[in-house]
């Protein structure tokens, strides 16, 4: 679907998740078999925080899928922008405040970058799908529990999505320049 046929809120939110992925697959282009085995103290590989961002990415977009589906038939009425609708979240520096991440998130296959990059890949271009096929729903009409921040919308799950790989791509960079 041509980009300018979409509702103004799923463009703007398919713009985060779509410039967020171009920052991710630029920053792991070049990062060699050692590197993805860098960490900093106790905390993760570099391998590790991709897979979690892979495994957290296509949660988001199955929740987000689901989400539409709640809301198929309720149209979108708002041309409000809802970027901002996660600024509470927003946490400019990741070594600022440490998220423990739960269980069902965290990395466990040991998969190179390369691979859980490809996954990431993939479950975006499912959750942009999704979001452009559900362009004019209300995904603002349905919520489901994030564990850490409570009841997000469709839009803020995807949204989200973006916030997330963003934040740990600064973790990243802070790894590999360590």
């Amino acid at each position: 679907m041509p980009t300018s046929a979409l509702h103004p809120r799923i463009r703007e939110v398919i713009s985060a998740l779509t410039e967020a992925q171009r920052e991710m697959e630029v920053c792991c282009a070049d990062i060699t078999p050692e590197q993805e085995l860098r960490r900093i103290g106790d905390g993760w590989t570099v391998a590790q925080v991709v897979e979690h961002i892979a495994i957290v990415d296509g949660g988001a977009g199955r929740i987000v899928s689901n989400i539409a589906k709640q809301v198929a038939a309720v149209p979108e009425t708002s041309d409000d922008p809802v970027a901002s609708s996660l600024d509470r979240y927003r946490v400019p520096d990741p070594s600022f405040r440490k998220v423990v991440a739960p269980e069902m998130v965290r990395p466990m296959s040991g998969a190179p970058v390369a691979e859980s990059s490809a996954r990431v890949r993939e479950s975006r271009a499912r959750l942009i799908a999704a979001l452009e096929a559900a362009s004019g729903t209300a995904l603002g009409g349905a919520h489901f529990p994030h564990p850490i921040f409570g009841p997000l919308d469709g839009y803020q799950w995807a949204l989200f999505a973006a916030q997330h790989q963003r934040r740990h791509l600064v973790q990243i960079r802070t790894i590999l320049a360590s």
